[in-house]
């Protein structure tokens, strides 16, 4: 039994070193992977450093132990700035686990108040498609989705009634939320980074910043 204990540990030594080499390799053609895919699209690529939206405060799912912004990519879609990589939190102290988050983020026409948009509630059935009166669009709209806004004349500005009717009516609303924060827009999933797909959720960014009235972005005094 003695003799058997030096050989546990020696295979518990090889099996560990053995995990450490192969997650080694598959995080160098993870970053090979996203490099190419940067080079390809004219974007750039950074594997970890600073957070890299300034000026923007996160929502409550996306706060945790130890964040840590890594695989960021910064580039255009048309004239749009857009922001992709994953966010991190390590296991906190009172035993959790560690997550990974996909973070899509587009730069606004302006500086907007804090304003988010949850997703879709499809436990909530609406018998409505994004047409009818703006009472329709109003109720309609209340009782598919919940938000949480900072500031009356920002949200009212944002969710109009041709800006809420596209909301019911857009399939992207029921997997994506959406969150104004500072000079961008951005939307989150539990998930890794996927580039094509985050592309797909910088499209839906983008079609609702489109959307959006230009008296949303100019400034004005009107409080909470």
């Amino acid at each position: 039994m003695e003799g058997a204990l030096p050989m546990i540990a020696l295979a518990t030594v090889v099996v560990s070193a053995g995990a450490i080499i192969v997650a080694a390799h598959f995080r160098k053609e993870r970053v090979s992977e996203l490099n190419a895919w940067a080079r390809a699209h004219g974007w750039e690529y950074v594997e970890q450093g600073s957070p890299p939206l300034e000026g923007v405060t996160l929502p409550d799912a996306l706060r945790g132990h130890d964040p840590r912004a890594r695989h960021v990519l910064t580039g255009h879609r048309g004239h749009h700035q857009v922001t992709a990589f994953e966010l991190t939190h390590g296991p906190d102290r009172r035993g959790g686990e560690a997550t990974t988050h996909r973070i899509v983020a587009v730069r606004t026409p302006g500086h907007g108040a804090d304003l988010e948009i949850h997703r879709r509630d499809l436990a909530r059935a609406v018998s409505f498609d994004g047409r009818g009166e703006p009472a329709q669009v109003e109720v309609s709209f209340s009782g598919a989705f919940r938000t949480v806004g900072a500031d009356e004349h920002f949200t009212r500005a944002v969710l109009d009634h041709a800006t809420a009717a596209w909301l019911l009516s857009d399939c992207r609303s029921r997997s994506l939320p959406i969150r104004f924060t500072g000079d961008h827009i951005l939307t989150w999933a539990p998930m890794r980074l996927d580039p094509d797909r985050a592309l797909t959720a910088a499209d839906y960014l983008i079609d609702l910043v489109n959307r959006i009235p230009p008296r949303a972005w100019q400034p004005h005094t009107t409080g909470t």
